[in-house]
C-alpha cells in the first residue's frame, strides 16, 4: 500500500466514524414499532404502552416484546434466531428483520416524514 492508499482508508474510517456517532447520538426518538410481513403491515404498536405481540408466519412465529420504550424480538422459531440476537430499537430508522418469517420490525416517528428531493 501507497502513502495515498493509507490516508484514503483513514480518512474514509473518520468520516465514517462520525457519521455513526451524528446518528447513534442525533436520530429521533420513535413513537411506533410498525412489524411487515412480506411488505403487509400487520401491527403498529405504540413504543410508550408494554405489550407483547405474538406474529404469526406461515414459515412460523416471532414475538415482539415492547418496554420501557423499546422494540425488541425476544423469540422465534427459526433456525438462526439472528432476529432474537438483534439489540433492541427505539430511534426512527432503526429495524429488525427476521429473513425467514419475511418479517421487519421498524421504528417509525409520530409526524410524516417530508419529500427531501424528487429523483426524475
Amino acid at each position: 500500500m501507497k502513502r495515498f492508499d493509507i490516508l484514503l482508508v483513514a480518512a474514509i474510517l473518520v468520516v465514517a466514524g462520525i457519521c455513526y456517532i451524528y446518528y447513534t447520538h442525533h436520530a429521533a426518538p420513535g413513537a411506533y414499532a410498525v412489524i411487515t410481513v412480506e411488505d403487509t403491515v400487520v401491527e403498529k404498536l405504540p413504543l410508550d404502552k408494554d405489550t407483547t405481540y405474538t406474529v404469526q408466519t406461515q414459515a412460523g412465529y416471532n414475538i415482539v416484546t415492547i418496554q420501557d420504550g423499546f422494540a425488541d424480538v425476544t423469540e422465534a422459531d427459526c433456525r438462526d434466531s439472528v432476529c432474537v440476537e438483534s439489540k433492541r430499537i427505539s430511534k426512527t430508522g432503526e429495524t429488525i428483520v427476521c429473513l425467514p418469517h419475511k418479517m421487519v420490525v421498524s421504528i417509525e416517528g409520530d409526524t410524516e416524514q417530508e419529500i427531501d428531493a424528487v429523483v426524475g
